[in-house]
């Protein structure tokens, strides 16, 4: 998604760039608990890949980042 779009997208859900940056650190973390505990309990997955497909939705609407938070984001 190019860069206008997506700040078109996040305006439109009523999100500053800034804010959908916070809810990708959120998601990321959830990402990573569900991570560790689908390796031991597989009733977890389901969730898991909700989480999984929400940070991508919102990486996509995010657009491009600075160097330093595409690294801290993955």
């Amino acid at each position: 998604m190019d860069s206008d779009r997506a700040n078109s997208v996040a305006k439109t859900f009523g999100f500053s760039q800034d804010e959908l940056k916070l809810l990708l650190v959120a998601v990321r973390q959830m990402r990573r608990t569900f991570a560790q505990a689908r390796k031991t309990d597989a009733s977890l997955d389901a969730y898991a890949r909700l989480y999984d497909a929400l940070f991508e939705k919102l990486r996509d609407m995010a657009g491009p980042l600075p160097e330093a938070v595409e690294d801290i984001i993955e």
